[in-house]
């Protein structure tokens, strides 16, 4: 499993789970709008082996003003806990681009739980790296017209120096900040420091996405 396996595996149960409480993409669709993901911070403490049998759970909490937070816990078949994901998601009007609330187009979430995410700060970069260029490939833009979210931690794979490309981060941490559309170039800086490796997207000097992925020592 690659990490950005992992990233759509949880889109996918994030969606399901949406759809079973009344807010899926069918609905949004329909009233002019669609899920968009903001941040995604995953611990990961173990990576699941091959033939292991897995548990992925998932649910969302209170909105506040255009923000829906979402947990989800990986573990395996004793109850080990894997991963842990803390993520926040919008919704975008699909013509203007533009976050909006659910109420404004009368979607409420049922069953939504009680609590907060841990505060959840921007990702700041140290000085210098190097640039590397980016151009989403047709099969990194999905159906809401941008480059997917997993797609970055495909994109950024082989911009990753020699002594961590074959590791794998026990801690990831995005920032999307704005889209990346098809046909789109972006320069992406990219700095390593001890065992954490950072990434920004940029075009026309506006940030698209800031990553960073830790390592094990």
């Amino acid at each position: 499993m690659k990490s950005s396996d992992l990233l759509r595996l949880l889109q996918d149960v994030a969606g399901e789970d949406a759809t079973r409480r009344g807010g899926g993409q069918t609905v949004l669709l329909s009233r002019g709008c669609t899920w968009v993901l903001v941040k995604n911070h995953l611990e990961i403490s173990r990576w699941p082996e091959a033939g292991e049998e897995l548990t992925l759970t998932t649910w969302p909490m209170q909105g506040r003003f255009t923000l829906y937070p979402r947990c989800f816990e990986l573990r395996d078949a004793a109850g080990e806990l894997l991963v842990k994901v803390e993520s926040i998601w919008a919704i975008m009007d699909v013509e203007s681009r533009t976050m909006l609330r659910g109420e404004e187009r009368g979607i409420e979430l049922e069953g939504v739980e009680e609590g907060r995410l841990r505060p959840q700060r921007r990702i700041t970069l140290p000085e210098g790296g190097e640039i590397f260029p980016l151009t989403p490939t047709p099969e990194q833009i999905d159906d809401n017209g941008h480059m997917n979210n997993a797609a970055y931690l495909d994109a950024v794979e082989p911009m990753l120096p020699e002594t961590l490309r074959d590791r794998r981060p026990c801690a990831i941490s995005i920032d999307y900040e704005h889209e990346i559309l098809p046909g789109c170039s972006a320069e992406v800086r990219v700095v390593a420091e001890g065992e954490s490796c950072f990434f920004e997207g940029s075009m026309e000097g506006k940030s698209c996405f800031r990553l960073r992925e830790e390592f094990p020592v």
